[in-house]
């Protein structure tokens, strides 16, 4: 009996029909035109994004002194303390933070040429001229960005505490009118996943917050008692890569380290990393697990992307309130995940 012939296989072609070129099309036309359109609108986003954060931040606030006064004078009241304090930190900070990038613009190619004339591959890297192109960028993102601009745009604060003052005011009811939109079921969920998210990322922030500044001023104050130029610059560096959980401290140092040992040896260096290793291992040991446990878990890989992006696109300011952002929405994320292992399974039909 012969051999029933083998049939043969299929082949499979695959095509573009008419539909799917036009779909195709208008996606890469409408992406271009919502990037121009993000790009155009980027001052106005960036305004919305850190007036919610910092209303985030006080809403607390505005729920305790409203048991005094009225829900929208107790709003006023503490904007107004709230943008004053501001106003004061920023006139007061920006000139000492500027005279002391002056000084480590003095001072960095100095102790950059005394470390290469040790050390020679230093030389081969040119590492003075990085080190002077790294204090010139430095110097050019926070003058430019976060002092300049912060300093002598006085419509940007009036437009930003009106926004502050309607989302505090109304924040709540345009979630709740969100959430509405939704069926019962999906309320609930929305309603908890942000409120969740909301006091938990609030959580997080403030003792970044917080701890930011302690570094911040601990490694200051450790290279003025070094007598270390550039001190304010220095330990706002150390403050302001706090934000990054685990190593942000000691990637912060470099600079510090780096100046000390070119100025002065071993032996301001040691001193310098004893502290830097201290608060680094405090952090460690003592404020991650007990804020992890209480807020959510950030590790380190979003901050550095979030902020690189941020600072690329808004300057320091940009990156600060990205970050802020970002974790506001990791820790929605992570609710949104925690509640659906917590609903039950439906039934197999």
């Amino acid at each position: 009996m012969a051999d029933a012939p083998t049939p043969r296989a299929a082949t499979l072609r695959a095509g573009l029909t008419p539909g799917a070129a036009i779909l195709l099309v208008a996606s890469v036309v409408f992406a271009f035109v919502l990037a121009d359109a993000f790009v155009m609108a980027h001052r106005t986003i960036g305004w919305v994004v850190a007036c919610s954060v910092i209303a985030l931040l006080i809403d607390p606030v505005v729920t305790f002194v409203s048991r005094l006064l009225p829900r929208w004078l107790s709003v006023v009241v503490v904007l107004i303390g709230v943008l004053s304090v501001i106003a004061v930190l920023v006139a007061g900070l920006a000139t000492d933070l500027l005279d002391s990038i002056d000084d480590l613009k003095d001072s960095a190619p100095v102790a950059a040429e005394s470390l290469q004339e040790r050390y020679e591959f230093l030389e081969r890297m040119e590492f003075d001229q990085r080190v002077t192109d790294f204090v010139d960028e430095l110097d050019a993102r926070i003058r430019k960005d976060a002092v300049s601009e912060a300093i002598g745009t006085a419509p940007t604060y009036v437009v930003t505490g009106i926004l502050m003052l309607f989302l505090l005011a109304y924040g709540r009811r345009y979630f709740e009118g969100f959430a509405g939109q939704f069926g019962e079921q999906r309320q609930a969920r929305i309603r908890r996943i942000g409120h969740e998210a909301a006091t938990r990322g609030r959580r997080y922030l403030l003792v970044a917050i917080v701890q930011s500044v302690l570094n911040g001023l601990a490694v200051g104050l450790a290279c003025w008692w070094l007598d270390l130029d550039a001190a304010f610059s220095l330990g706002f560096v150390v403050g302001a890569l706090t934000a990054i959980p685990l190593i942000g401290v000691m990637v912060g140092g470099i600079p510090a380290l780096l100046l000390g040992f070119g100025l002065q040896g071993w032996n301001t260096a040691l001193w310098l990393l004893a502290v830097l290793v201290i608060l680094q291992s405090i952090e460690a040991v003592l404020v991650r697990p007990y804020v992890d446990a209480r807020t959510v878990r950030v590790g380190q890989t979003v901050p550095i992307i979030v902020g690189l992006l941020a600072l690329e696109l808004y300057g320091v300011g940009g990156a600060v309130y990205a970050i802020a952002l970002a974790v506001i929405g990791l820790a929605a994320l992570d609710s949104a995940g925690r509640i659906r292992g917590e609903e039950p399974e439906p039934a197999a039909t």
